[in-house]
């Protein structure tokens, strides 16, 4: 059974297997976690330098679409010359990468199987598209007072903004408010940009792509409400069908505890169970 990995901003392959040590212990000895790192130097997140000299790393630095393509790239090109793999385990900004790029398979092609046939979600940051006709459709087509207001970043005012641009804002805006510490970015560093060039969240309700494989979704029920709204949203481009989810005490970050790694590990063996059923 072989397990993709993908880490957070500011971690590294040695931060999350830490990350990950009290679940392992609960884990089935035939799982072959895969662990995947990032390229792009970038500050260690809060808690990484206790266990690791770094350097640290990101998929993205400033997360325009253009730069969450690369990250996409890279995934499909580690399925291409290391596969095949059976699932995928991310945390954070890692669930960013990999729900966007299996979901930009499911768009590009969409009767070729997935290269995973499960996923283990864990505090997902925002889904970003990449897409030009998608972005276009959100950021594109502002009106000039539409641009005044995203680029005053006053939340009054943002929130005169037309749809479905409010709705991805407030998504993105929710997060980076609480993240700023650690990505070094602000909202004006994001909004003032050109339309096209500001990360652009998929909205569950516009991007009808879903993910038809057994996923579990994890967060911490004392994360931030911004942080939890964005593990919701990765939740809803799964089917409902195959989707469990698991909520645990620690904050942005895996469990700790014994018994809620054993929790989260039954949750990781149903998900596993389920995708090796012959009829998905």
């Amino acid at each position: 059974m072989r397990i993709l990995c993908l880490h957070g901003y500011g971690m590294n392959v040695d931060v999350m297997k830490r990350q990950m040590a009290a679940l392992m212990k609960f884990c089935d000895p035939s799982w072959d976690f895969i662990f995947l790192e990032a390229t792009l130097d970038c500050p260690p997140a809060p808690g990484a330098r206790a266990v690791s000299a770094g350097p640290f790393f990101c998929w993205s630095r400033d997360f325009r679409p253009r730069s969450m393509e690369s990250a996409y790239a890279a995934v499909d090109e580690v399925f291409k010359q290391h596969g095949p793999f059976d699932g995928t385990f991310c945390f954070s900004l890692g669930v960013t990468v990999m729900v966007g790029y299996l979901l930009q398979q499911v768009t590009l092609h969409p009767v070729t199987p997935l290269p995973v046939r499960f996923g283990i979600f864990c505090s997902a940051a925002p889904v970003l598209s990449v897409d030009p006709e998608y972005c276009h459709s959100i950021f594109g087509s502002l009106s000039p007072e539409d641009l005044q207001c995203l680029r005053s970043t006053e939340d009054d005012r943002l929130a005169q903004i037309t749809e479905p641009a409010r709705t991805a804002v407030r998504a993105l805006l929710r997060v980076t408010d609480i993240l700023e510490p650690i990505i070094r970015l602000t909202r004006k560093d994001l909004l003032h940009r050109p339309p096209l060039e500001i990360p652009c969240p998929l909205n569950p309700t516009l991007f009808k792509a879903r993910l038809s494989i057994p996923t579990l979704h994890v967060r911490a029920k004392n994360d931030a409400i911004g942080l939890r709204e964005t593990s919701d949203l990765a939740l809803s481009f799964c089917e409902s069908k195959w989707r469990q989810t698991y909520e645990h005490s620690a904050v942005h970050n895996l469990p700790r505890s014994p018994a809620e790694a054993q929790e989260m590990a039954a949750a990781m063996k149903w998900v596993i169970s389920k995708s090796q059923m012959s009829k998905l």
